[in-house]
């Protein structure tokens, strides 16, 4: 697929060149004392027409200008006027002049140019890399709008390296959501997620994103947590100018759009994505474990329940986004103010036909078939976010932000599973319906001072999050139908609930933290000219968890009259048949270890010193400081306590080394150590069983810190400030990893077991190339003036040992989530003088494991998907821009597949196909009208 793709853009790129006897001209303005860029400086070619401003960032750039020698004149306010004679502009060529400004004698005290370094555009994230003492990648507010991504996740898929599991979830460098830390600003985000340690990007609208920068390298003033990389997300901040925009889409989806769509009832104002108590376990319902309640208590118990087992099937209608953002900037006196407000709101809906099969262990490398089931799978989901930041700049050398963001997130799934259970002989009609509410709201003051004539910095940030999820009822039935009749029988266990056939689970998470931290930065000016720069802070967190889970099943009672088990769902559960003679009763299944109470306290001190070895090289050290403490209190299922505390002490070192070949070229080279903490989830003992997968997963206080060695190294060419080429290599060494291990003997009926283990050691290495380039350099052709090209790529192996784990155990294997190549391809047509924008993109990640298996039963993998979107947008007037494409244009099957005969060719149609359904080409269209 790679190579006809490159001959395809081959071809592309030679069908548009053509010769002209014009070139480009080109460079950045900068003052010659401060070296800080000019904003708004005029370039003009004498005795023409021609003429360009420079932007933010100091660049200016004129095409098409014609082949000859000319004066180039340089202007800009209280500075002294630059001629630059016999500048030649060769046909089909760059011509590159970079000035620095001196300031005239006599300055106009009166005249003062107040601007806004933007952040946003993709010239200031090139820009902000290039400067970074790290290796960065990053993408800007301006590249996300040029595709259709609704969320955090669908964005940084299109960052080098970075790939995404389960639609919310991050890997970077091949190294699963574990291994990264996620920050909004400069402060840690919560988590929303009971059984996962990370941060879930789909609660984050892309709307709301400044821009998205990755940082690969470990470094002082980074946290010492990841191995993968730290990502941090900066939301919209002082706007350029006072505007209201509106936003509208509406999507249609193959395969749901205007089908039936199944889904139960959810109470009133639904629609608007909070949960509105209609699932919630009544109030009357008892707080006690029921194991211990009386006859006559667990009939009421059961009767007070909702029957809410059936679903209404209604039509999917298009989903819909809106979205209403102001800002505003003002002043009073000396003092700038700036606010960004932003609501946004989508309802979008999603119907999978989805086959799942599992096969038993091996024997001679034939594995027989434990079932073969065929789920519709109804999804809804509604998303809520307020943007609301607040920025103020007292002057030049001191600015103040209040940032604050909510995004509330409700999802709802209806699976109606079909097909049969050969293991267990029987042919399902079974249906589960989920409801899960996530929220999250962060709240941060920062602030930012320079002194001594901006030798001096100081920054600092006070930071709260608070995070929930919410899972109110979660219903599970069965009914086995007669093949040779089809009758319809419900079932419910004899004996012992299994809840996970009939039951209703619910769990709440609750989660709160407080930061703070503070950072200086003080530079010295030698003798030679050139400056040392030492940086010192610290950072503190705490956090504090609290999770809470109940589990009801149902079971026949002694005199279970059969004709309610032919009945229907909702007969069964009339009040009249929960009882404790004829009908049926509640079982709980609620275990001591299906609730924690858990807190993280982190305090870290850090000191670093960037020191110029020669006018080349840069030398950046750092030693951190991290103390962090765990803490755990549960129960095993017999009831013994859990108290875990976890003290952890470390020392980090780090080191980066830069080697400038030119303003435009550099090497970088890093090394530096981090450690993997266990989550809160993998210490605790509870147990979450999968309905989709036919899983359980299970904690363990047992789990260790792991360490990581961290070595890397980039070359980077600038070719302007709007362009970049990179090549990276990367090595990292783990000691003691968490890996996700089978836990052999467990689970029956198809279901495995898993838990989590510190592995004896793994590796990961790698290369990434990454290029941002214009193709007007290629051609005179008007179509290519306005073309550009991104691609990156990443190729990355790991392979993980797990010692004294390893018996019976899928070992010497790549690491979990790990795929052998990403590819990101890009092609954009900007015309700013139509207006038009037109964008292809283009993704695919390599086959990677998404479950581990053990002796006889092979690991899990995700098959490769070819993901091809065309998005537009064209500005109509000064007010109106629609916007609009197709997304998954080739809609190719997603598949988990198993290589059952050990051939490790993985084939589709050989080997064991787990799980397979397309998701559906999606069409897009919308507006942006700007009221103000």
């Amino acid at each position: 697929m790679l190579r006809q793709f490159t001959a395809l853009l081959a071809m592309l790129l030679l069908s548009f060149a053509t010769f002209a006897q014009t070139g480009t001209l080109r460079g950045t303005i900068t003052d010659a004392k401060t070296k800080e860029t000019l904003i708004g400086a005029t370039v003009r070619i004498v005795g023409t027409q021609l003429g360009s401003t420079t932007d933010v960032n100091g660049f200016f750039s004129m095409a098409k200008v014609p082949a000859g020698a000319y004066t180039v004149e340089v202007t800009y306010v209280s500075y002294r006027t630059e001629n630059i004679p016999n500048v030649k502009i060769e046909a089909e060529k760059i011509t590159e002049i970079n000035t620095a400004l001196l300031e005239a004698a006599a300055t106009l005290a009166e005249v003062k140019v107040v601007a806004t370094r933007q952040t946003n555009t993709e010239v200031s994230v090139i820009s902000e890399i290039k400067a970074s003492q790290n290796i960065v990648s990053g993408i800007s507010s301006q590249q996300i709008t040029r595709s259709l991504d609704r969320d955090a996740a669908q964005v940084v898929k299109r960052v080098p390296g970075i790939t995404i599991v389960g639609d919310r979830f991050i890997n970077i460098r091949g190294l699963n959501s574990r291994y990264n830390n996620v920050m909004l600003h400069n402060a840690f985000t919560p988590s929303m997620e009971t059984d996962v340690k990370s941060f879930s990007f789909d609660i984050i609208p892309s709307s709301q994103i400044d821009r998205l920068l990755i940082f690969k390298s470990p470094a002082a003033e980074l946290p010492g947590e990841f191995a993968g990389g730290v990502v941090k997300i900066f939301t919209k901040n002082i706007p350029d100018q006072t505007s209201i925009v509106f936003d509208y889409g509406v999507s249609i989806r193959q395969g749901t759009t205007f089908g039936d769509f199944d889904q139960p009832e959810q109470g009133k104002n639904y629609w608007m994505g909070f949960n509105n108590g209609y699932q919630d376990i009544p109030s009357s319902f008892p707080k006690k474990n029921l194991n211990f309640a009386t006859p006559a208590e667990l009939e009421l118990a059961g009767r007070a329940l909702r029957n809410n087992w059936t679903t209404n099937r209604t039509l999917a209608v298009p989903d819909q986004r809106y979205s209403l953002t102001g800002n505003f900037k003002f002043q009073a006196g000396s003092i700038r103010f700036g606010n960004v407000t932003a609501l946004n709101y989508s309802d979008a809906r999603t119907a999978f036909e989805i086959n799942r099969k599992d096969f038993n262990e091996s024997n001679n490398n034939q594995q027989s078939v434990i079932y073969n089931y065929n789920d519709a799978q109804s999804n809804r989901n509604i998303r809520v976010g307020v943007l609301h930041n607040w920025s103020v700049r007292f002057n030049e050398n001191h600015a103040v932000d209040f940032k604050n963001l909510f995004n509330q997130l409700s999802n709802s799934s209806t699976v109606n599973r079909t097909g049969r259970n050969l293991e267990s002989n029987y042919s399902p009609d079974s249906y589960s319906f989920d409801q899960v509410y996530r929220g999250i709201y962060t709240g941060q003051l920062t602030g930012n001072h320079k002194f001594n004539g901006k030798k001096t910095l100081v920054d600092w940030v006070v930071g709260y999050n608070n995070a929930y999820r919410d899972q109110p009822d979660y219903r599970r039935y069965r009914s086995d139908i007669d093949e040779s009749n089809g009758q319809r029988t419900l079932y419910v266990p004899v004996g012992t609930a299994a809840a996970f056939f009939l039951g209703r689970f619910s769990s709440e998470m609750r989660e709160t933290s407080l930061t703070g931290g503070v950072n200086l930065t003080q530079k010295v000016a030698l003798k030679n000219g050139s400056e040392v720069e030492f940086k010192a802070g610290t950072y503190y967190e705490s956090k504090e968890r609290d999770f809470k889970a109940r589990n009801l099943g149902y079971v026949r009672t002694s005199r279970t009259n059969p004709e309610i088990l032919g009945g229907t769902i909702s007969q069964l559960f009339q009040p009249a048949n929960i009882n404790n003679t004829d009908g049926i009763r509640i079982d709980e299944q609620t275990n001591n270890s299906d609730s924690y109470k858990a807190s993280n306290d982190l305090l870290a001190f850090y000191g670093s010193a960037n020191l110029p070895l020669s006018k080349k090289i840069n030398l950046i050290a750092g030693l951190r400081y991290e103390s962090n403490t765990q803490k755990l209190s549960s129960a095993t299922i017999n009831g013994e306590p859990v108290n875990v505390s976890f003290p952890v002490n470390k020392l980090l070192p780090s080191l980066n080394v830069t080697y400038n070949f030119s303003e435009k070229s550099l090497l970088r080279a890093a090394y530096g150590r981090t450690l993997n903490r266990p989550e809160f989830r993998e210490l605790a003992p509870f147990a979450f069983y999968d309905f989709d997968y036919n899983i359980v997963y299970k904690g363990n206080p047992e789990v260790q810190t792991a360490n990581v060695d961290n070595f890397d190294l980039r070359y980077e060419w600038y070719p302007t400030p709007n362009e970049v080429v990179s090549l990276a290599g990367f090595y990292k060494y783990f000691t003691n990893p968490i890996e996700v291990i089978v836990v052999p003997g467990a689970g029956s009926g198809g279901a495995k077991t898993f838990t989590f283990a510190n592995a004896k050691s793994s590796v990961s290495s790698g290369m990434e190339l990454e290029i941002r380039k214009g193709l007007a350099s290629f051609s005179a052709s008007p179509v290519l003036q306005n073309m550009s090209l991104l691609f990156n790529a990443a190729l990355i192996f790991s392979r993980i040992k797990l010692g004294t784990l390893g018996l019976g155990q899928s070992d010497d294997r790549p690491l979990q989530g790990q795929s052998p190549y990403i590819i990101n391809v890009g092609l954009n047509y900007n015309n700013t003088k139509s207006g038009l924008q037109v964008n292809l993109l283009y993704n695919v990640i390599g086959r990677r494991i998404f479950a581990a298996g053990f002796e006889g039963y092979p690991d899990i993998y995700e098959m490769p998907r070819n993901v091809l979107d065309i998005t537009f947008s064209k500005e109509v007037g000064k007010r109106w821009v629609l916007k609009g494409g197709v997304t998954d244009i080739l809609n190719q099957t997603n598949v988990l597949l198993q290589n059952g005969n050990s051939d490790k060719k993985f084939d589709r149609k050989n080997d064991q196909l787990i799980q397979t359904y397309r998701p559906g080409r999606m069409l897009q269209f919308g507006f942006s009208y700007r009221i103000l």
